[in-house]
């Protein structure tokens, strides 16, 4: 057998397996069955929280992930909880998210995993949002779309 033709084939085996390798049908940021790849987070000039999707019931001590976008460059992004229409909302993080966290293309989702408990800021509601606002560009805030939290 020729050298070239065995070296085609090795590539051609070494290219499947990268293939194969690549993909096992998982991902760190899945979501409640949704992986973050499957989420649209294109915004231009703002932000767009992605997930919580709207509809869903947690309970509080519920681990949740907050998938956003952003194209907002600024120094610290904050997640926070709102109970209620009226509400500004309560950090759901210790601290904010530094800038060098957050990917602020407009185009690639980020993933947060916050705690719904009253530690955290969390309380029971029966239509509560999750908020991603730029520390001091507020008004580039995204806001998710409703959800329920219960005991």
């Amino acid at each position: 057998m020729k050298l070239s033709t065995i070296l085609t084939r090795s590539l051609l085996a070494m290219g499947f397996v990268a293939l194969v390798g690549c993909d096992d049908g998982s991902s760190p940021s899945d979501n409640g069955g949704n992986s973050s790849s499957e989420l649209d987070c294109s915004v231009s000039d703002g932000t767009v929280v992605v997930s919580p999707k709207g509809g869903e019931t947690f309970k509080m001590g519920d681990k949740i992930k907050v998938v956003f976008g952003t194209d907002v460059k600024d120094g610290t992004y904050r997640i926070m909880f709102r109970a209620n229409e009226d509400s500004d909302g309560m950090d759901l993080l210790e601290k904010s998210i530094p800038a060098k966290d957050v990917e602020i293309d407009g185009k690639t989702c980020n993933t947060v995993e916050v705690v719904l408990d009253e530690d955290h800021n969390a309380e029971v509601s029966d239509e509560a949002w999750i908020v991603v606002r730029p520390y001091s560009k507020t008004a580039k805030q995204g806001v998710s779309k409703a959800f329920k939290v219960t005991e």
